[in-house]
Parts: C-alpha cells; sequence; structure tokens
C-alpha cells in the first residue's frame, strides 16, 4: 500500500525526513504493496486505507502506554496530529519494539509447553490492561457472523455433517450471550508478538474490535497451526494440541475463565477457522491457503472433542 516516496514524503511531519528507511522484514518487500518501514532504529512508520483503523490503533497506543504493557507507543507529528492524510492513505508513527518476532516454530519446541503458557498469560495481561481503554471499535458479533455467512459459505466448500451444524450452533448460541466481551487485539498470530528478555509486546492494533475475550487465545493457537500445518504430521499436530491447552491454560492464570467460557473454546476456535477459511474462499490471490485452511478445518472438527477445556 505504500511505496518508499510515499513514506518520504510524509515523514516531515514527525522531523524524521533525513532518517533512513528500512524493510520491516517477513511483512514488507519496500516496493508498492508496504503496509510499514522501519525509519531509523527507532521507529515505525505505518499506513492505511481504512481511517477508522487509523483512529482505533492510535487511541489503543496511547491508551497502552500508561499500563503494564509491552507495546508500541504512538509518536505524534510535530504539530500534535495522531496520524496524517496525504491522499487516499492515513500514516501514523509508533515507537519500534525491540526484540524478535515469534513465529510458529517457537512453539514445536523442547520448551513449547512454557512458551504457550507465556503467550496465554501476556494475552491475559493485556485484556486486563484493554478492559480500561475507552475507544471506539466496531462490536462484532461472532456467533451471528458464524451463522449467517461463515457456516453458509463453508456448506458449499465442505461435506459438514448435519448434526455437527445443528449441534454446534445450538450450543453455541445458547452459551454466547453470557459469554464476557471486551476489546481485544483481534489479530495476535505470532508475527504481531515481540519477544524482549522476559518481555512479551503486541503490535498492530488495527484490527482490534469488541469481541469475546476468549477470541485473542484461540486465534493464536488457531494461528500458530495456520502456519504450520501438515495433516499428515501426526507427532506435530499431537504438539500443537499440547500447545493449544497450554495457551489456554496460560490465559486462565492470568484471567479467571468462567465455566461457560471453559466449554465455549472449542466452539471458538472452530468459529474462528471457519471465518478464515470463508473468507479466503472469496480470494482469488490466496488459492494456496484457502486450502490449507479448508484442510485444517476439517482437521479441528475431527478432534473436536480432544479440543474440550471444561474437563
Amino acid at each position: 500500500m505504500m511505496s518508499r516516496k510515499e513514506a518520504l514524503d510524509v515523514l516531515g511531519h514527525w522531523r524524521l525526513e533525513t532518517e533512513p528507511i528500512f524493510d520491516v522484514p517477513s511483512r514488507s518487500s519496500g516496493v508498492e504493496g508496504a503496509g510499514a518501514f522501519y525509519i531509523g532504529d527507532d521507529y515505525v512508520l505505518k499506513c492505511c486505507e481504512n481511517p477508522d483503523e487509523v483512529n482505533n490503533a492510535a487511541a489503543l497506543c496511547e491508551a497502552l502506554q500508561s499500563a503494564d504493557v509491552y507495546a508500541s507507543s504512538l509518536i505524534r507529528t510535530t504539530d500534535g496530529r495522531a496520524y496524517v492524510q496525504d491522499g487516499a492513505l492515513f500514516f501514523y508513527m509508533t515507537r519500534r519494539i525491540v526484540g524478535t518476532q515469534l513465529t510458529a516454530r517457537n512453539f514445536y519446541g523442547s520448551d513449547h509447553t512454557a512458551k504457550a503458557q507465556l503467550l496465554g498469560e501476556s494475552i491475559g495481561k493485556l485484556h486486563r490492561a484493554l478492559r480500561q481503554v475507552k475507544a471506539s471499535v466496531n462490536d462484532v458479533n461472532l456467533y451471528e457472523s458464524v451463522k449467517n455467512w461463515a457456516l453458509p459459505k463453508m456448506e458449499d466448500i465442505l461435506p459438514l455433517p448435519e448434526s455437527f451444524r445443528r449441534d454446534y450452533l445450538h450450543e453455541f448460541g445458547a452459551l454466547y450471550s453470557d459469554l464476557p466481551k471486551q476489546i481485544i487485539h483481534r489479530d495476535p498470530n505470532p508475527s504481531n508478538i515481540i519477544v524482549s528478555q522476559d518481555k512479551w509486546g503486541f503490535i498492530d492494533f488495527e484490527l482490534s474490535e469488541t469481541n469475546l475475550r476468549i477470541y485473542d487465545p484461540c486465534y493464536a493457537a488457531v494461528a500458530i497451526l495456520s502456519e504450520s500445518f501438515d495433516g499428515n504430521d501426526h507427532a506435530g499436530l499431537s504438539t500443537w494440541l499440547e500447545t493449544y491447552r497450554n495457551i489456554m491454560r496460560g490465559y486462565d492464570n492470568a484471567i479467571r475463565l468462567t465455566d461457560k467460557e471453559r466449554v465455549a473454546i472449542p466452539y471458538v476456535v472452530v468459529a474462528e477457522q471457519m471465518t478464515s477459511t470463508a473468507w479466503f474462499s472469496e480470494q482469488n490471490r490466496y488459492a494456496g491457503l484457502f486450502e490449507t485452511n479448508k484442510r485444517m478445518t476439517q482437521w479441528l472438527i475431527s478432534v473436536f472433542d480432544e479440543l474440550r477445556f471444561d474437563r
């Protein structure tokens, strides 16, 4: 979305026009289509076409500065603005978090149990801070989204048993209204988590919304599976199930899960996966990811009972 020239054109708003520009590894090609660049050693310039996403990210970054959360802080322009507009793009600057981006591989080593619990605890600590945040973000009804869009789309993609569809909607619908909601990150995939010594930090709050709080730890677990999925790697899938359970244990340590949340967790995992698969099915440029997510959906449904966290 952003070229180097477009980045250079706006850096004067922060008096950083003489700083070097670097690609963000694994996120940017440094050409048309980039969403972020490192500016010098200390800053990240980001852009977006949606002003609501920029407003959300800016508000959350500033609100989290005063909380005990390792998160990127907003850098205002020299005249005090949270962001600037140039043409159809909206630009904002954050301070760079120093550390290492996680990958799915981090959760398949000999220390995967401890790392998974730390991830869950870190998401829980983030949620404690986000409880105090006042920001205008989208309020999402995950159950209605699955019922009215994702599940009907999935029926055109996979031969879902009628008994599964019926029981899934009945059970999840019965639980939904009693599940705690709040502002969540919405995209805690490994690349949005930065580890620095004993601190686990979060970046990229553009997609934040009000949703079920257990969506974030469920999403984190599914994102790890998505980066590593191989339906024939039974050992790897077994390790992922352990990682999944330990993410939930870590989250439960930080924010005590309610009894109904414990029952709802596998329904939220499958809801997130069906939503992703349905979305990829509409994106021609992601045919490979669509096929992977379709196979993941089949596998997660096949191990639904093993995803239960209420036992």
